[in-house]
This record gives C-alpha cells, structure tokens and sequence, in this order.
C-alpha cells in the first residue's frame, strides 16, 4: 500500500491500520507525504490518516476502507488532510477580535465558517503553510460561536473540514469565569499562573477568576486548583 497526498511542511502525520498505528513519518519541506506499507497479506483493511502540525495540532483523522489483492500495490493518492486549527481568546467582548490559526498545504486557500452565522471568511496560507484570519466580533450576536476552516488547492482539489472549535461573545464588561483558564486561550499554563501571582493574596480581586473558589481572597487553595487544570 502506498499512501500519496498533501498535509503541512515537516508535520508528524500518523498511519492507522485497523485503529492501530501502522507507521508514524514526516512530511517534505514542500507539505507533500508519501509512505508505504509493505507486507500486507490480502484482506479488507480501514486506513486512517491525521497530522501533527508544528504546533502540535491536529488534523482530523481521514479514513477510508481499501480491499488489497496479495502480491499487488495499491496506491491511494490525492490525499489532502484537514487543515489544522486554534482560536483565542476562547472568550471576548463583543466588538473585540478573535484569532484563528493553523497550517494546511502552503499557499491553500482557507474558508473559515463561523457556524452560528453561516458567515464565511477566507485567508491564504505562506509558503511555510501557517494562516491567519483575524475575525471581528461585532458581526456576531452575543452568546456561544463555533468556528471550522477547510483548505482549497490547485483545480477544485478540497480538504474535509478541520475539526470545530468554540468561543463565547459576551456584552463588554461582563466575564464569565473558565476555571483556572484566566486568559481564555484554552489551556492552563504560565501565562495563568502569572495571572494568579500578581493577584496573590488579593481580597476581592478585580478580575474575580483568579480567586477560583470564590472564597474572597487568592491563596494557596486557589493555586492548588490551578495545577489540577494544568495543562501546559
């Protein structure tokens, strides 16, 4: 079995036989992969498909279930994996901006669809295949959003979508507390901790998140419930 196709500049992508890793291997420089599998006695086999990106994102898994003739190579080519994608902050005032990024196969064209809306947005990877779009919230309504992102190549070649992201749109002023998340990026990390620091030993603190049990006052308890959440 040969597996030919399109991802992401030096991406980590990861083989699956039958739900199981059959091989792990890297992109070109160029975004483009092959890999072949050898050995394979004949038989129906499901195949999957997912990248790593430089970031450490992930694609979605592409699947697809071949019938192989013993002693013959199939080759499956045209493979273009998903874009992959992030968004900050996961929570923003209405009117403020949203970040939304990832890598695809360079110089694709994104469609990014903010679901709630229908609203469609378009953004062009580099040649390193990193995309940015910047999206303006104050087309949106205030409440939960959902975005997704699919990559476009060449004469009509067409990635399936990325995997969906959320984020809150909330009236200015207001802030709705995400656990140990104090900057709304969707992870816990130093730049959290670094938050709670400045805040430490605080009664009643001006951004009420940091004291995570609302206990009126920023403590040991607190940064205790930060390293539950800790994701790095």
């Amino acid at each position: 079995m040969v597996f030919k196709g399109r991802a992401y500049p030096t991406a980590f992508l990861t083989l699956l036989k039958n739900d199981k890793v059959a091989a792990t291997f890297v992109a070109e420089d160029t975004g483009l992969f092959e890999k072949e599998l050898t050995g394979l006695p004949g038989g129906i086999y499901s195949f999957g498909i997912f990248a790593e990106d430089t970031e450490k994102r992930k694609s979605v898994t592409l699947g697809f279930s071949i019938s192989i003739l013993a002693g013959t190579t199939t080759t499956i080519s045209g493979i273009f994996l998903s874009p992959t994608i992030s968004l900050g902050p996961t929570q923003v005032e209405k009117g403020g901006k949203v970040d939304i990024a990832g890598q695809v196969f360079p110089e694709s064209q994104v469609k990014i669809f903010v679901g709630s809306k229908e609203i469609v947005k378009e953004a062009v990877a580099s040649k390193k295949g990193k995309w940015d779009y910047k999206l303006d919230t104050g087309i949106l309504d205030e409440g939960e959003h959902s975005a997704k992102a699919k990559a476009l190549f060449g004469e009509g070649e067409q990635s399936p979508f990325s995997q969906t992201l959320s984020f809150l749109v909330v009236a200015p002023g207001v802030l709705i507390c995400k656990g140990a998340d104090f900057n709304f990026d969707g992870k816990v990390n130093l730049v959290d901790f670094s938050i709670m620091m400045y805040w430490w030993k605080s009664r009643n603190p001006a951004n009420p998140c940091v004291d995570v049990n609302h206990d009126g006052v920023v403590d040991i308890i607190d940064f205790s419930i930060l390293m539950y959440w800790w994701t790095g």
